[in-house]
């Protein structure tokens, strides 16, 4: 090979990087250094993003010639490119989403022998070389590994997909034209390092720029803040540790409103501090930044500063001595039209979106970002757990090794100690100035042992203010006698609120407690979002918990048309191995459009609540989850009258609505008629310019029950019943129903010669499966759920005082298995037209849970206006119905689609108490004694569940009209615990009462 294979090397890491330094793009001037946010804006910046020359190559070591040398790269064809990209989306190499498994052979620190190579080369045009000035070059992303040249001179070598690699490039150019050239690797031995959870991207896929440096500079300092207990005096410290040919540097400090503080000389040497008295803190509900400009020769550097205090005490979190919970998510870099590579447009984009949706918190998964989204979430105000680049997850799908018995293969061997300091120092020392960061995290499932000790060890010496953060010390050797003095807090995944309260709280805890990830947001769910939160508010010491995760990974087929997006998850494109739709995990989709999870999770966090509701003198009680602010800076509060049929009538707006952090207050609330029958209150935010009116939250209170006139009798009409070898037919006039002696359900419905099905009614106790049911429905498969039929053992027909009366009595049983349920169903038909049912059901009880019990209605298409009153206006299930509220609602069948890109059940609604359905000439009208579930669609259960992809559904001629009994709940066992009792359809037995009549 002509290279020096520094790739399959554990002890080169780097050749010839420079030193690693806090982040910053110098400015030269004062005025520009004050006034610039975007670093692009600085004249010592060249943005060496673009089009670049591109080859690649099959295996790096069949490259035969030095083709990144000037002279020989003639030789070459090469194609364009766009960096920062990833070169499979532009058609090289191979597309690959895997989750645990690693991509390669386990073969430290040797990769496989046919290693994809991408060669990258641009034009550098120098207009002059100044004496005592050099040219930094820098690189934010490349993976896996890559070798720099410039014209014919070998520059250095790097890894670490996730972190800024900065060379000296000064001695190897020319004034004009000077070539850079770039060959990155697909896999290295960093490879083994970062098996995190995504698509597996190649290439240079973040920034590069140059920056250029005067001879008179600093290299490197640190920024820490603090604040006094009484919140009355705060400090800078700023501690010098490289600068060059300069003593003493020119520090001014100005306030959040852009006045000076203070401005002094200080040495580069020791620490110099400033006091601010009566200081405006940094917290996430109040991002006041102040700004420390530093002049060194002719160099100016600027950094924000938030003040704020970050400490556990008392086994509790506190962020300037106030304790906090962080109600955070997970957020990968991810785009469906560019992959891993993301623009500052993107992540402002979900920064303002996860505000919108009460997340103030964010963990970095599971790698560090780039310094300016650091920027973003100091401005916008977020707590941060910044992540080292680390996962060797894949160590515990090695074969015969005990799973997760061998999750400490790399973390405990020593061989890898290095590599794991080096990412924990990559992720630590470019971004110890950001305030918004308040711990760090040594990685990501890499199990436990000396490897992550030295990280943890090198991260309490680099920064001994910040907690640390790391989970898998729950995989460790329990034999063995770690020192757990840098585990600063209990970390887990998944556990159940059961589990949490077994292991951590029952008997007392000695140290916080956080989720770094729960409720799995994949697909249809999770459903358990408002058990772990009751939990976590009434337990000081459980500190928080990272929704995993925030958005869906997918590639766009049709990325750069105009045409509608077509996602493809792992699978698709025909690699091996891979997780399948895994990786559709998230609370938006790929395009950020919300599903319903992250509306449920607005809602149950909301920030202010109705603690107390006094119907009789019309007073109600607010409390406030602010911690830092009054609640009139962040949301206003509007109440809504709805009336006795449930729809809005009016909307009032509280004035001078307002209550103190962490405080009460009560409101008194004038109804605008003796008809209004609920209110809602809602929340809004205020003060955030595009979004300064989105909901934030709301409570609602019913003030009158809703009772249902919509099956109003019609005139008497004679009941005839007309029976055949196959149904009972029942003429009301000149409608007629037939009921089937196969299944004891609808099998028609006719109205004025015109069916109205366009098949047979039936039971069914099949949902399409939601990701979350991946484990049970394995069970559900077993005792062949998806084949149930149903058996009618007995049937009576008898005349009643104004009609007539079927009784059914069977079984839903399936192929090769015993019987699962046990119902009689009672059909009355009344002279007035309206057809009631009473049904009784008995669950074999060692049958798996149900996943539905249900009438199927398959109605004509035409059947498409849909009015019902019951939870809405999104989907609701047993457990995940906290974003709907209680009021009527309208619309057509299409309106009822959540369209995962995963197909599977959605769009159901519950606590329904009437539902019609229709088309321009008759209407279903349903109500019941009880609540119920229902589900319109044009797209059959058959299909969600056996059709993979959402663009691939075809739209039916049928409206399928589900009647619910009952509905298991969704929960988040795709990668959480087992579904609660409590939301399984797991009842002995069950009873259900619908009227129906045909309008």
């Amino acid at each position: 090979m002509l290279l020096t294979n520094y790739f399959e090397d554990l002890k080169t890491l780097h050749v010839n990087t420079l030193a690693r330094r806090n982040y910053y793009v110098p400015f030269s001037s004062f005025e520009a250094a004050k006034t610039t946010l975007n670093r692009r804006e600085s004249d010592l910046y060249t943005d060496l993003n673009g089009s670049w020359d591109f080859h690649y190559f099959e295996n790096v070591r069949l490259i035969d010639q030095e083709y990144w040398l000037p002279e020989i790269s003639q030789k070459l064809e090469f194609d364009q490119i766009p960096v920062p990209s990833g070169w499979q989306l532009h058609g090289y190499g191979q597309i690959q989403y895997t989750n645990t498994e690693y991509p390669i052979p386990y073969d430290p620190p040797f990769v496989p022998y046919d290693n994809p190579a991408g060669l990258y080369k641009r034009t550098l045009d120098i207009s002059s070389l100044e004496e005592g000035v050099d040219y930094h070059l820098n690189f934010e992303g490349v993976d896996s590994a890559f070798y720099v040249w410039v014209n014919d001179q070998f520059i250095g070598y790097s890894q670490i997909s996730h972190s800024n690699q900065e060379f000296d490039i000064t001695a190897a150019l020319k004034e004009g034209s000077n070539q850079l050239t770039v060959l990155v690797v697909q896999w290295s031995d960093g490879t083994y390092y970062e098996d995190q959870d995504k698509f597996r991207y190649s290439g240079i896929y973040r920034d590069v720029y140059l920056v250029k440096r005067q001879a008179q500079r600093l290299n490197h300092f640190n920024v820490t803040p603090d604040v006094a207990e009484d919140l009355t005096q705060a400090s800078i410290q700023i501690n010098i540790l490289a600068a060059q040919d300069v003593e003493t540097v020119k520090v001014s400090l100005f306030d959040p409103n852009g006045s000076l503080v203070e401005e002094r000389e200080i040495a580069t040497s020791g620490i110099a501090e400033f006091t601010i008295d009566q200081p405006l803190l940094w917290n996430a509900e109040q991002p006041h930044l102040y700004l420390l400009v530093i002049q060194a020769g002719d160099e100016f550097y600027r950094q924000e500063v938030g003040l704020r205090k970050v400490e556990i005490k008392d086994k509790q979190l506190f962020i300037n001595h106030h304790s906090i919970k962080l109600v955070g998510v997970n957020h990968h870099d991810t785009n469906p039209n560019t992959g891993a590579t993301v623009t500052l447009a993107d992540q402002i984009y979900d920064l303002e979106q996860m505000k919108l949706y009460n997340f103030n918190s964010i963990r970095t998964a599971h790698y560090p970002k780039t310094a300016e989204f650091y920027e973003l979430t100091d401005r916008m105000g977020f707590y941060v757990m910044s992540e080292a680049d680390v996962e060797t997850h894949g160590v515990v799908d090695l074969y015969g090794v005990g799973g997760n018995a061998n999750y400490n293969m790399m973390a405990d061997d020593p061989e890898f100690s290095e590599g794991f300091v080096d990412r924990m120092d990559a992720s630590i020392v470019p971004f110890y100035n950001y305030s918004s960061i308040i711990m760090w995290s040594a990685g990501n499932e890499s199990g436990y042992g000396i490897g992550i000790e030295n990280m943890l060890r090198h991260a309490r010496e680099l920064d001994p203010n910040r907690p640390l953060h790391y989970e898998a010390y729950w995989y460790r050797d329990r034999s063995i006698d770690f020192n757990d003095e840098f585990i600063d807090m209990y970390s887990r995944m998944y556990p159940s609120v059961a589990e949490i309260e077994d292991l951590y709280f029952k008997d007392g805890i000695d140290r916080p407690f956080i989720l770094c990830e729960y409720i799995h947001a994949m697909g249809n769910g999770p459903g358990d979002i408002k058990e772990y939160y009751d939990y976590m508010m009434t337990k000081d010491e459980f500190i928080g918990a990272f929704v995993w995760e925030w958005a869906d990974h997918a590639v766009n087929l049709n990325r750069g048309t105009d045409k509608e997006a077509v996602y493809r998850y792992g699978g698709d494109h025909g690699e091996y191995p891979h997780a399948g739709n895994f990786c559709m995990d998230g609370l938006v989709y790929p395009d950020r459009k919300p599903h319903t999870a992250v509306l449920e999770h607005r809602q149950i966090f909301r920030r202010v609540l109705l603690t107390e509701a006094n119907t009789d003198t019309m007073e109600f009680t607010f409390k406030s989850l602010y911690d830092f602010v009054h609640a009139k800076e962040k949301v206003t509060l509007e109440v809504e009258f709805y009336d006795e049929k449930g729809y809005l009538v009016e909307t009032t707006a509280i004035s001078d609505f307002d209550i103190e952090p962490t405080r009460q207050s009560t409101i008194k609330v004038d109804l605008p008629s003796d008809e209004t029958a609920s209110l809602r209150f809602v929340t809004r935010m205020t003060n955030a310019a595009d979004y300064t009116g989105a909901e934030l939250g709301f409570d609602q209170v019913i003030l009158k029950e809703f009772e249902s006139d919509i099956l109003e009798a019609n005139d008497t009409k004679e009941v005839k019943v007309e029976e055949t070898l196959s149904d009972f037919v029942v003429h009301v006039g000149d409608d007629h129903v037939s009921f089937s002696k196969r299944n004891g359900a609808i099998s028609q419905i006719n109205r004025g010669g015109q069916d109205l099905l366009t098949q047979a009614g039936s039971w069914t106790i099949w949902r399409a499966p939601i990701d979350n049911d991946r484990n049970i429905r394995r069970e559900w498969h077993k005792a062949n759920y998806d084949r149930a039929v149903t058996r009618i053992h007995e049937f009576s027909s008898n005349e009643t005082k104004d009609g007539h009366q079927l009784t059914f009595k069977g079984v839903i049983n399936s192929v090769s298995r015993q019987n699962i349920v046990d119902f009689e169903a009672k059909w009355t038909v009344s002279s007035n037209g309206i057809i009631n049912l009473d049904l009784n059901g008995h669950v074999n009880p060692i049958m798996p849970f149900l996943p539905r019990f249900a009438l199927l209605l398959p109605l004509s298409k035409d059947f498409d206006h849909v009015h019902y009153y019951g939870n809405g206006p999104f989907e609701s299930y047993e457990d995940k119905r906290y974003a709907s509220y209680l009021a009527a609602f309208d619309g057509v069948v299409a309106d009822f689609y959540e369209p995962y890109v995963t197909p599977q059940e959605n769009g159901s609604h519950n606590l329904v108490k009437e539902l019609s359905l229709g088309n321009n000439q008759t209407t279903l009208a349903f109500a019941g004694e009880d609540t119920f579930s229902f589900n319109v669609s044009n797209y059959s259960t058959e299909q969600l569940t056996n059709v993979p992809h959402r663009d691939k559904l075809e739209v039916e001629d049928t409206t399928y009209l589900h009647l619910d009994v009952k509905q298991s709940g969704l929960g988040s066992n795709a990668c959480g615990p087992q579904l609660a009792e409590e939301f399984r359809f797991n009842d002995e037995s069950f009873a259900f009462n619908l009227s129906f009549l045909l309008k």
